[in-house]
């Protein structure tokens, strides 16, 4: 019974994968801080291929003053479709400003990021809550996304028509998943 619920589990979140991975491309998002120990959040309003991307985090007052440590969980997508296993990156603190710098990866899409607060009662936070899905994103200023395309960076192969070939191995592998339950009955 128990590997019967993993299987649909399984199967429920690999059909779901194409919606999450849809959401407006090309469009950035940012981390809602409202009601935080965050103050502000600063990153570009691009990404470029080689070029240092700093994001910079303050914090409130009060999290400032009890020895709060900031890390930034960053993961880039590049325009294959793929992406790389997420970072976790401890920032430097300077007068009140956390900062880190990376170079984005060859061909990169966009930067996933979230922030997470390290508490000095060996606690921690992570906004927001919901991970890369609802958190911060900035798009390459080159960037695919499924059919579409953006920025600027002339002539970019795009897959016009048809079934992707990510969605194309999540629907055989769903179907696959399916037989083999079928077939246990």
């Amino acid at each position: 019974m128990r590997g019967r619920t993993l299987s649909v589990v399984l199967l429920v979140a690999c059909l779901l994968v194409p919606f999450a991975s849809a959401a407006d491309p090309g469009v950035n998002t940012e981390v809602d801080t409202s009601g935080t120990p965050i103050a502000s959040i600063t990153t570009p309003q691009v990404s470029s291929d080689g070029v240092n991307f700093t994001i910079e985090v303050v914090l409130t007052e009060e999290a400032a003053g009890n020895g709060t440590i900031v890390f930034w969980e960053v993961q880039q997508c590049i325009n294959t479709g793929v992406c790389y296993p997420p970072e976790m990156l401890e920032m430097t603190e300077d007068h009140g400003v956390w900062s880190y710098t990376l170079v984005p990866v060859p061909t990169h899409t966009y930067i996933n990021y979230e922030i997470d607060l390290n508490y000095s009662d060996n606690t921690s936070e992570v906004f927001p809550e919901g991970g890369f899905i609802v958190g911060g994103k900035v798009w390459s200023d080159c960037w695919v996304s499924g059919t579409e395309s953006g920025g600027d960076c002339g002539r970019v192969a795009v897959v016009e028509g048809g079934i992707p070939g990510p969605g194309l191995l999540i629907v055989a592998g769903g179907l696959a998943l399916a037989a083999v339950i079928a077939r246990r009955d």
